[in-house]
């Protein structure tokens, strides 16, 4: 019988903690289901740590100091979207966001993408830079940002992996222009 298997843990329990075992077990319980809640719904304190926080925090100031002071913000300046065209390896790592004057472009799959309005992200001094004028497709499959996986090697990805990268294209194709493709790409995995 089940009930009998589990008395003698019981007892060891109750003779170690007495019988305030069960109002500490629920006070446990309560605090890690807060804890929970709190986690899920605060903000991430490490966002001010991330790389461009700063740049980003100094912006939304200036436009919440803007909106306060009865004035239009100023809206953020973009370069003309890039025109539709296929370009080299070459070509593309002009497109690194080094310069503000040019469209911020990347590869994934051998598609260029023109990700300039995500400028905060991939722009010089963004978090995911390292993105920005080569095709990533390894490194966004692997969701690395290492130099080693900055590249379209992608023939000896896990299918978990695989699955990673088309998340990602999938989601650029929704928010960024595809303008074109990479000429001489090397880009190696499944289509």
């Amino acid at each position: 019988h089940m009930g009998d298997t589990f008395a003698p843990i019981g007892e060891v329990i109750e003779s170690a903690f007495g019988d305030g075992f069960t109002g500490i077990m629920v006070a446990l319980v309560i605090a890690y289901l807060v804890a929970g809640v709190l986690v899920f719904n605060l903000p991430n304190p490490l966002r001010y740590f991330a790389p461009g926080a700063s740049a980003r925090r100094a912006k939304e100031r200036a436009r919440k100091t803007a909106v306060a002071n009865g004035e239009t913000p100023e809206e953020e300046t973009f370069p003309d979207p890039m025109p539709p065209g296929d370009l080299t390896n070459e070509e593309l790592r002009r497109y690194d966001g080094s310069n503000p004057a040019l469209p911020i472009l990347l590869a994934a799959k051998g598609r260029i993408f023109d990700m300039t309005r995500g400028r905060d992200f991939y722009g010089k001094g963004g978090p995911y830079n390292c993105f920005a004028g080569i095709d990533c497709s390894r490194a966004l499959a692997k969701v690395s940002l290492e130099k080693k996986d900055l590249n379209a090697n992608c023939a000896d990805l896990f299918a978990s992996e695989r699955d990673v990268l088309n998340d990602w294209v999938a989601k650029f194709e929704a928010k960024y222009p595809v303008v074109g493709n990479v000429l001489d790409s090397t880009y190696d995995g499944a289509p």
